[in-house]
């Protein structure tokens, strides 16, 4: 039976490593994707994702703001639910890059970033780049926004070199792009790209949307600022001591709320993750509420449940300012022209924040289990928001300029993916 896509010569695109809405970040890069490689090509695509068994289409529909006649999606298959580096994750892993050959009839196969491909999430990237390799069969394969690295164990540094050269390889910043050039030669394959999610959301411009957030939750432009407490610290990151890190957390919240600069401005403590796959945020929030001054307390405004991909930049970017442990509240907080105080754990935050921004004045090198242990990460915060404080509009117009340029460098991007899928001679 013939297919309905060849019927009507509907582009196909194949997109990896956007499994759901539930990390926020990973959707904004997404969403973005769809919406703009929709957009180059000027008529309906069909993409096909990775998406978690368990994840609703429908909301990725809405967050798109088309219709499925513009964009349809559909699930490529369920992802494992097991942990993939259990023994049983590992047999699957291996059948499907060996054994599995459903890869083709693509126009276009895109394995989206961040830092999938970096140890600092996967000590076993050498299965994840030879399982990329049967993509590549009969259309590009595209590593779009990645941080990739840096490699450490020989196994992952001889999977690279006999990978990375095959692939359309984009780094969202300078440091990743220095590195694969200098340490393994890569100069043909790899074009200078950013993050995403500097770019606009496809609903950006729906300031109804914006309204209608920001009603729900009490809050008045300019009348609050955002706190993003990491649930990447259950994975070992900043500190393995939860105890001393709630307490770090509970300090700069009390601190702030004291501060005369701050008088009657609200708290937003924002879960930016959900579910235990990425770390649940919402667990975090529940855990550090109870330890604030219950003076204190109405101030505070917590947002848990899942308001989506738009929503969540509305609220970060009609506060002050952003406090983070997470990237990408920092990326979202910056696209829309205010400035974030990024607790960085990895170089990612340098990469992206620091080089492609030029903000490393608001980079806080926080993985440091003495800084929370002993609470001086509490004063290098609140250094920091003095510092925002102090310089609020030079530091909003040097951020409007930087994300105009940055959002420069995503159109050149996917101009050139339209490029390359012509070049590709299509399938049909």
């Amino acid at each position: 039976m013939c297919d309905l896509w060849e019927v009507f010569q509907v582009k196909r695109i194949s997109i990896h490593a956007f499994p759901s809405l539930n990390n926020y970040g990973t959707g904004m890069m997404g969403l973005v994707t769809l919406s703009r490689l929709q957009r180059e090509i000027g008529e309906p695509v069909h993409f096909e994702c990775d998406f978690f068994d368990r994840t609703n289409i429908d909301e990725v529909q809405d967050e798109l703001g088309v219709s499925s006649d513009v964009i349809s999606l559909s699930r490529y298959k369920p992802r494992r639910k097991e942990n993939p580096w259990s023994f049983r994750g590992r047999m699957k892993m291996l059948y499907h890059m060996m054994i599995d050959s459903r890869v083709g009839g693509y126009d276009l196969v895109v394995f989206l970033g961040g830092d999938d491909l970096s140890e600092y999430y996967n000590p076993h990237i050498w299965i994840e780049m030879l399982r990329l390799r049967k993509w590549t069969k009969e259309a590009p394969l595209v590593l779009l926004g990645q941080t990739i690295g840096p490699f450490q164990r020989p196994i992952n540094r001889v999977a690279v070199r006999a990978t990375l050269p095959k692939y359309h390889i984009f780094p969202r910043d300078h440091w990743c792009t220095s590195y694969l050039k200098s340490e393994f030669g890569l100069a043909d394959s790899v074009v200078q790209s950013t993050d995403l999610a500097f770019a606009d959301l496809p609903r950006q411009h729906e300031e109804s949307v914006a309204d209608e957030v920001l009603e729900r939750y009490g809050l008045e432009r300019e009348g609050y600022f955002t706190l993003i407490v990491s649930a990447i610290q259950a994975n070992g990151y900043y500190t393995k001591d939860k105890d001393a890190y709630l307490k770090s957390w509970k300090g700069i919240v009390e601190d702030l709320l004291k501060s005369e600069r701050l008088t009657g401005k609200k708290l937003v403590l924002l879960a930016h993750t959900h579910t235990d796959y990425y770390g649940d945020e919402t667990k975090y929030i529940d855990a550090l509420l109870p330890l604030i001054d219950p003076a204190l307390r109405d101030r505070i405004v917590p947002v848990r449940e899942r308001i989506l991909q738009t929503r969540a930049r509305f609220i970060l970017g009609h506060g002050i300012f952003t406090i983070t442990g997470r990237m990408h509240p920092a990326v979202s907080t910056f696209q829309m022209g205010k400035p974030a105080i990024s607790l960085s754990y990895s170089k990612k935050y340098e990469g992206v924040i620091g080089t492609m921004l030029g903000r490393s004045d608001l980079i806080i090198e926080a993985n440091d289990p003495k800084l929370w242990e002993s609470g001086e990460i509490v004063r290098l915060t609140l250094d920091k928001v003095r510092y925002v404080l102090d310089n609020q509009d030079r530091l909003r117009a040097e951020i409007r300029t930087a994300i105009d340029g940055q959002k420069q460098i995503v159109d050149d991007t996917f101009q050139r993916l339209g490029d390359l899928m012509q070049q590709n001679n299509p399938r049909r």
